[in-house]
């Protein structure tokens, strides 16, 4: 509505709320360790994409290591839903996992809406 405040909850999947924008960034993950490395295809606010063969099942709780020439972010994150391919099609059928951030941190969101939005 006209007047309102834009919005700050992204505990919620919703893509009307944040808007995705394409942007390749390394990002470090894992459940445990941040000992996989992938690289971004989108990303918003609330979440991103991870172009990577080596997906977890929805619902898992991972942790995300953004690393941005100027600025570097570590939050939780939870798998939303990911699909595999074979190896040679991976890039091609993009496979990957969709993942939601759990309680991003307002410096995360101040950046995103700065620099990358």
């Amino acid at each position: 509505m006209a007047g309102e405040a834009p919005r700050r909850s992204v505990g919620r999947w919703e893509k009307r709320d944040h808007e995705r924008k394409p942007k390749r960034v390394m990002v470090r993950y894992g459940t445990r360790l941040t000992d996989k490395t992938a690289f971004t295809r989108n990303i918003s606010a609330s979440g991103l994409f991870l172009q990577t063969n080596s997906v977890l099942g929805p619902g898992s709780t991972i942790q995300v290591h953004l690393q941005f020439p100027d600025r570097e972010f570590t939050m939780w994150a939870r798998v939303r839903w990911a699909k595999k391919a074979p190896g040679n099609l991976a890039s091609l059928m993009g496979a990957g996992m969709g993942v939601q951030f759990m309680d991003p941190p307002d410096d995360w969101i101040e950046y995103f809406r700065s620099s990358l939005a």
